[in-house]
């Protein structure tokens, strides 16, 4: 009888992943893709190819003109070495914000605690502030840096560490 349960179990939990995959792959990974696609079919190979050809050629331009090329020393107004960096209309894709089933769960309980917090204090709570919030009741791990935001994180001396056996 207990293992009739637990094989039935298991196979509710193994079907529970199926279709958590199946709904976050019709609602997340395939019109992603076809937004990508849509956005490489929407450029022609004779366009790609014009446009490398037209930043080379303004890059073998300002060799020929300056003699020595640095990154340096480069004047964005003759020509910019990072046009590709950003200029990124050209081959990024935008998409509209997805309802991703993985996250549901997440933004639930963020929901939540925002209400809770409002009932609480009786204002609004902003989402830096409910993250701050969830931060304070994960426990503390011994040795760790989660509770520093990233300007806490790099004022903190290289070889640091806060261990009994690196301080004698």
């Amino acid at each position: 009888e207990v293992d009739r349960y637990l094989r039935h179990s298991d196979f509710l939990s193994l079907r529970k992943k199926e279709m958590l995959y199946k709904k976050w792959l019709e609602d997340v990974s395939e019109p992603l893709l076809q937004k990508i696609e849509d956005k490489m079919n929407s450029q022609s190979s004779e366009e790609i190819r014009k446009r490398k050809e037209e930043q080379f050629s303004l890059y073998l331009n300002y060799c020929n003109k300056k003699g020595y090329v640095a990154l340096e020393t480069y004047d964005p107004s003759e020509y910019d070495p990072f046009f590709l960096k950003t200029h990124t209309d050209c081959w990024k894709v935008s998409i509209p914000a997805l309802q991703d089933p993985l996250l549901e769960g997440i933004q639930r309980k963020l929901t939540e605690a925002g209400v809770i917090k409002q009932c609480e204090t009786g204002r609004p709570c902003s989402t830096r502030e409910l993250n701050e919030l969830r931060k304070a009741e994960l426990p503390r791990l011994p040795l760790s840096r989660q509770h520093m935001d990233a300007s806490d994180w790099l004022k903190v001396p290289h070889a640091y560490i806060a261990s009994e056996i690196h301080q004698t």
